[in-house]
């Protein structure tokens, strides 16, 4: 399980969009050889447009996101967590080698 803060503006942080987001944020952690992964999400309602930005830390590194955006919060969530994937298979290969 990854810890994680989720703080919302101008968006209610309702337990079923907290416990939505972080099973969203589980999937990052599977099949990582380190247990030491936290993140910070932060959800912005501007007009009809949903922003979803995000931080990631592993093993003392930060990868950020550029923020994402939907119709919806759950759109701007899975957006968010497919850059953040992206990023995070970028750095383990830089780290570890590319898989063979």
């Amino acid at each position: 399980m990854m810890d994680y803060t989720l703080d919302g503006e101008n968006v209610e942080i309702t337990d079923a969009l907290r416990a939505w987001v972080g099973e969203k944020l589980d999937t990052l952690n599977a099949g990582l050889a380190t247990d030491t992964l936290s993140a910070q999400v932060t959800l912005k309602a501007e007009g009809s447009e949903h922003h979803a930005l995000g931080i990631l830390w592993v093993d003392g590194v930060e990868l950020s996101a550029v923020p994402a955006v939907g119709p919806d919060v759950h759109v701007a969530v899975n957006r968010l967590v497919d850059k953040l994937s992206a990023q995070l298979r970028r750095h383990t290969q830089r780290m570890y080698g590319r898989p063979k």
